[in-house]
């Protein structure tokens, strides 16, 4: 499919679409060109904030062996029924903090983060989610020790790529993309960005709200 800088995103390929009993899940659509683009056939890909297994189903449309990590027991099971008839895919219920993948047997991450400041997961049936952390410095710290530990399980010469949005959380804005780049390249070197456009309905009175929603798509590699 190319490389893009910019892509605009319309949806999911109706082929792909998630199961309705899941609310908040990326598109297989916006991850196969970056698996088809940054990877070879058979390459290992790891998704260590796996929740319902999008990006094992990206893999097995192109071709590679998927390894997730999901910290949510509940959520675990739920992407294993979606991942049923995709064998070579494997998911696991661990922390990203210390995933339970061999060091430097990882070709390519590539994950999207649980963004902080969301209503998400408060009732979660998992303790050390990042959804639960409701101080930025400890949130970020959090993925300080993430980006840590997958500098470990990637291959020398192996390419991570992590999806953010900068956040507008009540009138504070949380420039999460740039922090996030921040920490990530204390751990692996920085490459490029991308940007995914989102289309978005306006709302509310706050001229700062446009109806354009971006994410910052990360590229870092391990020396």
């Amino acid at each position: 499919m190319g490389i893009s800088s910019w892509r605009v995103l319309t949806g999911e390929d109706d082929e792909f679409a998630a199961p309705t009993a899941i609310a908040q899940c990326a598109w297989v659509s916006q991850l196969r060109p970056l698996i088809a683009e940054l990877s070879k056939p058979g390459d290992l890909v790891f998704d260590p904030f796996a929740g319902w297994g999008t990006t094992l189903i990206a893999c097995a449309a192109e071709g590679r062996r998927g390894i997730g990590v999901e910290i949510s027991p509940s959520r675990v099971e739920q992407a294993r029924e979606r991942l049923a008839g995709h064998p070579d895919q494997t998911m696991l219920c661990g922390d990203a903090r210390t995933p339970p993948v061999a060091a430097d047997s990882i070709d390519l991450v590539l994950t999207d983060l649980p963004y902080f400041g969301t209503a998400l997961d408060a009732g979660s049936d998992a303790d050390g989610t990042l959804y639960a952390l409701r101080e930025y410095k400890d949130y970020l710290g959090a993925l300080d020790e993430v980006f840590a530990a997958l500098a470990t399980v990637l291959r020398p010469g192996g390419i991570a790529v992590v999806c953010a949005q900068n956040r507008r959380i009540a009138d504070r804005f949380v420039p999460l993309a740039w922090d996030t780049a921040r920490v990530l390249g204390q751990h692996l070197t920085l490459g490029d960005e991308r940007v995914h456009l989102y289309d978005k309905a306006a709302s509310g009175s706050d001229p700062l709200v446009t109806n354009r929603a971006h994410e910052y798509v990360l590229l870092a590699t391990r020396n």
